[in-house]
C-alpha cells in the first residue's frame, strides 16, 4: 500500500482517537478502493455501514464501550451496562443496553458488539446524565444514582436479585447520596418502590 496514503490513514486515527468514519477517509483524499483495500488486509475493522475502528490503536477494557457510543451517539450507557461499569454488580452483562429517546428513530445496528436499545420518556431519558473518558473519547452514561432509580423501574425484567445487590452495593460506597437518589427516585416517580427497598436494606 502506498506510504502516503499509509500515513494518512494514521493520521486519521490518531486524530479520532482510534476511530473513523468513511467521510474521513473520503475528505482526506483516501478512495473507497483503498478504505476496502485496508478493510481486507486486516488495518481497519469495520464496525458498521461507515464506521471503522484501526486496529493497531492499543486501546483499555472499554474499548467496546467507546464503540457502542459512537455506533448511538445520541445514546445514554444505562441499566445493567452503567451497573456493570460502576461495579456495582458481580453480573457481567452479555450485550450493551444503551437508552435513546423514545421519539429518536431506531438505529441501525451491527451483529457485533451485541447492543440492546432501551426506550426512555423525556424525562427519564435526559435526567442524569454523565460522561465519562475513555483513551480520550467522551461516552454518555447515566451517574449512579439515575442507575440504581432505573434497574429499580426496571426490576422485573432485569431481576429482583441483580437490582438488590445493585442498590446494597451502592448503600456500602463512600460516595453514595441518599438525597440526590430519594431526588431522583421523585424525579422519575419511584419514591415510594425505593423507599420500600431502603427500609429493608438499610
Amino acid at each position: 500500500m502506498n506510504g502516503q496514503i499509509q500515513e494518512k490513514v494514521q493520521n486519521i486515527f490518531e486524530r479520532q482517537k482510534g476511530f473513523a468514519r468513511t467521510k474521513d477517509f473520503l475528505n482526506n483524499g483516501i478512495s473507497n478502493y483503498y478504505i476496502r483495500k485496508l478493510e481486507t488486509q486486516g488495518e481497519i475493522i469495520r464496525i458498521k455501514q461507515g464506521l471503522y475502528r484501526y486496529s493497531k490503536y492499543e486501546g483499555n477494557h472499554y474499548d467496546e464501550f467507546v464503540e457502542v457510543s459512537k455506533i448511538i451517539p445520541k445514546g445514554v450507557m444505562c441499566l445493567l451496562s452503567a451497573l456493570a461499569y460502576y461495579e456495582l454488580t458481580t453480573y457481567n452483562p452479555w450485550e450493551y443496553q444503551i437508552a435513546i429517546y423514545r421519539g429518536t428513530k431506531k438505529p441501525s445496528l451491527p451483529d457485533y458488539p451485541p447492543i440492546k436499545v432501551v426506550y426512555f420518556s423525556e424525562t427519564q431519558y435526559q435526567y442524569g446524565i454523565d460522561e465519562i473518558e475513555i483513551d480520550g473519547n467522551k461516552v454518555k452514561i447515566y451517574d449512579r444514582e439515575k442507575t440504581i432509580c432505573d434497574i429499580i423501574r426496571y426490576r422485573e425484567k432485569i431481576g429482583i436479585d441483580v437490582m438488590k445487590e445493585g442498590l446494597r452495593n451502592y448503600l456500602q460506597r463512600p460516595e453514595k447520596n441518599i438525597t440526590k437518589l430519594v431526588g431522583c427516585a421523585e424525579k422519575l416517580r419511584i419514591k415510594t418502590v425505593l423507599l420500600k427497598y431502603l427500609e429493608v436494606l438499610l
